[in-house]
């Protein structure tokens, strides 16, 4: 449930759409709060409790603010939050790729979950829309 909400802030960043990524988030947002977390007992909820606060976290900065260039670095640390959690919990059904630019924010890299193979990168849009690779098929 959390994926599509999370691919429209993707989308909108790929277009350098601060405006949209902000309103975006609030769906994203939203899924969040409906995770169902009586399904996780013991560490398994422990784990999940940490992941959900940082996707929080970036989310509401994605949409508190409309400096695409804030926007990227939070959703970089979404995406990492969101990603160790697909792992952590084996979510299946996904037919998504996890992506890397090892260009971004000066050279460190940063990676991104995206429902198409074709490279679209969120933290460079147009200059550098195709730079980067697959990594990972998330099935």
């Amino acid at each position: 449930d959390l994926m599509a909400p999370y691919l429209k802030i993707e989308d909108a960043l790929v277009l350098s759409d601060a405006k949209s990524a902000s309103t975006r988030t609030g769906d994203f947002t939203t899924a969040l709060k409906n995770v169902n977390m009586a399904l996780l007992k013991g560490d398994a909820h422990m784990k999940w409790m940490e992941q959900l606060k940082s996707m929080e976290t970036a989310s509401k900065l994605i949409s508190s603010t409309q400096d695409v260039e804030i926007q990227r670095a939070a959703f970089s640390q979404l995406t990492n939050a969101f990603y160790t959690s697909i792992k952590t919990f084996g979510v299946e059904g996904l037919d998504a790729y996890y992506q890397f630019c090892p260009m971004a924010f000066d050279n460190k890299g940063a990676f991104w979950i995206s429902s198409k193979k074709e490279i679209s990168n969120p933290y460079f849009g147009e200059q550098m829309l195709r730079c980067g690779e697959t990594k990972e098929t998330l099935k």
